[in-house]
């Protein structure tokens, strides 16, 4: 590809721009003293971030065994707080337009869903409480102190391209209709690569910018989808015994599959623009 090579990124320099802000994003869940749902999401998306990017420092600091499975951990119990916060706000979204004959069910359709927002944030609050969750804060704070002071760098080449590669083996593996399943493994891949990428924003130029913008639109296009397919089975699951609330369901259950399927063609324009060797700047 032409242009000029991205420069390497000292691993300090990796820590204090990516990865520390990331640990202080986990860290304030102990601040939280009500429900926040971006305090959520801020987390959740620092938690995969880390997860995701972690392994590029085995080559300068030795990383804790179960390390990423701890991130796992955490970052499930924040996933189930976080689905419940999407899901009611489509609802809230979509009741609106809703029938009036549905509007009761509806209600009712809003109750479950607080209720097992109530549950979530309970189980989190737990977890963020325990022994477990003080270790992995420690673990990360030892390991941030540790790769801080590494002489090593970082090359896009390296950290970027495995990534990129992993998209396009994904895409290949694309139905022409593609399943929903299909278009989460890309989906998931995108995340990945995006979150390499945003590594080298303070080094990488307008050319990385661009890399990330359009990886972005990508991500963002896939997980509307994701969303759909989610919202879908929930409200398939959810019907119950109340009429009224499964006829809500149905009816926001018929909103969620047109979606669904409508969004699993809108994600190809995100594509082809990333895909322009411009785009790249490793």
């Amino acid at each position: 590809m032409g242009g000029r090579p991205c420069p390497p990124l000292p691993v300090p320099q990796a820590i204090e721009r990516s990865f520390v802000p990331s640990v202080e994003a986990i860290r304030t869940l102990h601040r939280l003293d009500v429900p926040d749902p971006e305090a959520v999401h801020r987390a959740r998306t620092s938690v995969r971030r880390l997860r995701s990017n972690v392994r590029v420092l085995e080559a300068d600091v030795e990383l804790p065994p179960s390390l990423r499975s701890e991130l796992g951990w955490i970052g499930e119990c924040l996933g189930t707080v976080r689905d419940v916060d999407v899901l009611a706000a489509r609802v809230a979204a979509a009741v609106d337009d809703a029938p009036d004959v549905l509007h009761l069910g509806a209600a009712g359709v809003r109750s479950l869903l607080s209720e097992e927002r109530d549950a979530a944030d309970e189980h989190l609050r737990a977890a963020v409480s325990s022994a477990r969750f003080a270790d992995l804060v420690d673990e990360l704070d030892l390991l941030m102190k540790e790769a801080s002071s590494s002489p090593g760098a970082l090359e896009a080449r390296d950290v970027v391209r495995p990534r990129w590669r992993a998209m396009r083996e994904a895409v290949r593996r694309l139905d022409d209709d593609p399943s929903d399943e299909q278009l989460h493994a890309f989906r998931i891949e995108t995340k990945r690569a995006r979150y390499a990428a945003e590594l080298f924003s303070s080094v990488g130029g307008a050319r990385c910018a661009r890399f990330i913008k359009r990886a972005t639109l990508l991500q963002d296009a896939l997980g509307a989808q994701h969303d759909a397919v989610r919202a879908y089975a929930w409200f398939l699951a959810h019907g119950g015994e109340d009429a009224g609330v499964a006829r809500a369901c149905g009816w926001f259950a018929a909103d969620a599959a047109a979606e669904r399927d409508r969004l699993r063609r809108d994600w190809r324009p995100a594509w082809t623009s990333l895909r322009e060797p411009k785009a790249r700047f490793w």
